[in-house]
């Protein structure tokens, strides 16, 4: 309204503040404002799910089941969102005053959600599995407003269709003297992979506002080991690892912002290891002590990725160690986690994110202390 007078200054100062005394030469200092949105929605859902298994021979178990659901969903969106009392501009960019109406939106959905799995046990010690199944994310009956040409304001309905996912796995599993492990494999098809959208108004600035939308078609392809190793009755060693290969498919035609971008805080590779003491050193006195190292590659926050809010690898070192005596009844333990007081994000963008500003949540950094316990009874 009044040009050289910024919203927010540099210093943090809010100039803006005295643009209602200029405007009105100082008859008023501030003109009181009241907005009101609602996204309003009723899910119904029945749901009827079994599983049958057939013991083919003693070796070989056959499993197949099923789930039926049957949906009923309801969206409203409703605005009371005035213009500017002096300038007669929108004060909240991307929202449509509904003028006193409610729009809603209706949809009825039903899906069949079936499985597999076959055990064969090959040993004692070994056995093999395999897994077929599908998974469903529900569509979503997705309501706002719009403006016609007349600019009239008019519900905008923007649905979208259902998340189903195949997924497939196999592996095997083994406990053999003082050897134990598994190895998987799996592998999931995505169709119609839901993403949340911070929207844009028509300068390309954060509106604060989310929708949801598909990105088309997603994989993940994993694998998965681990191993436990008892190398002595009081000595055990671990480990596990995994890697993936997952995100959302290359298709710059349907979906070019998203194209080939990883899933949210899904690293690529993982691990652990350690070893566990667990000594009895007579009269009912024992040490115990749990060192561990964990290892993840780098993470994204957000679909699409964005490097600048990422989480690249991180190495975290913890252990907990102790003794007990009269046969476990007393104890005193201590435990340090993030032992070299590694700093790195759990999660960004968030809230914050909508509005161009993301919020960042920092993770725990390094945890020490003493655990004492007693045990009373028999």
């Amino acid at each position: 309204m009044i040009p050289g007078i910024p919203c927010v200054g540099d210093d943090g100062s809010v100039p803006a503040a005295a643009v209602t005394g200029l405007a009105t030469g100082g008859l008023i200092s501030a003109i009181p404002y009241t907005s009101v949105f609602e996204n309003q929605g009723r899910n119904e859902a029945y749901s009827i799910f079994g599983d049958l298994t057939w013991f083919a021979t003693d070796a070989l178990e056959l499993t197949a089941g099923i789930r039926l659901l049957d949906e009923y969903r309801q969206s409203g969106f409703f605005a009371d969102v005035p213009n500017s009392v002096l300038s007669g501009a929108p004060l909240i960019p991307g929202q449509i005053d509904t003028r006193g109406q409610t729009f809603t939106a209706d949809d009825a959905f039903q899906a069949v959600l079936p499985r597999f799995n076959a055990l064969y046990r090959i040993s004692d010690d070994v056995n093999v599995f395999a897994t077929l199944s599908k998974g469903r994310r529900s569509p979503i009956v997705q309501l706002g407003a719009r403006r016609d040409a007349d600019g009239t304001a008019i519900a905008n309905r923007l649905d979208v269709p259902e998340e189903t996912v195949w997924n497939y796995e196999g592996g095997i599993k083994l406990a053999s003297g003082p050897i134990s492990g598994a190895l998987g494999v799996y592998y999931q098809v995505y169709d119609g992979f839901q993403v949340s959208v911070a929207q844009l108004d028509a300068d390309g600035n954060p509106t604060g506002a989310f929708v949801t939308e598909s990105a088309g078609k997603a994989s993940n392809l994993g694998v998965e080991a681990e191993v436990a190793i008892d190398v002595a009755d009081w000595l055990q060693l671990f480990g596990n690892v995994g890697y993936i290969d997952g995100g959302i498919d290359e298709d710059d035609a349907f979906s070019p912002q998203f194209s080939g971008a990883r899933f949210r805080l899904q690293p690529e590779w993982q691990a652990a290891g350690g070893f566990t003491i667990d000594y009895e050193s007579g009269n009912g006195t024992r040490f115990f002590a749990t060192p561990s190292v964990t290892h993840r590659s780098q993470i994204f926050f957000e679909v699409p990725n964005n490097p600048l809010i990422s989480q690249g690898p991180v190495t975290l070192v913890n252990a907990r160690a102790g003794i007990s005596f009269a046969d476990d009844r007393y104890e005193i333990a201590g435990f340090i986690r993030n032992a070299f007081d590694e700093e790195y994000l759990l999660d960004a963008g968030n809230t914050g994110g909508a509005f161009g500003i993301p919020t960042f949540i920092p993770a725990e950094p390094q945890l020490f202390g003493i655990q004492l316990a007693v045990r009373f009874g028999d």
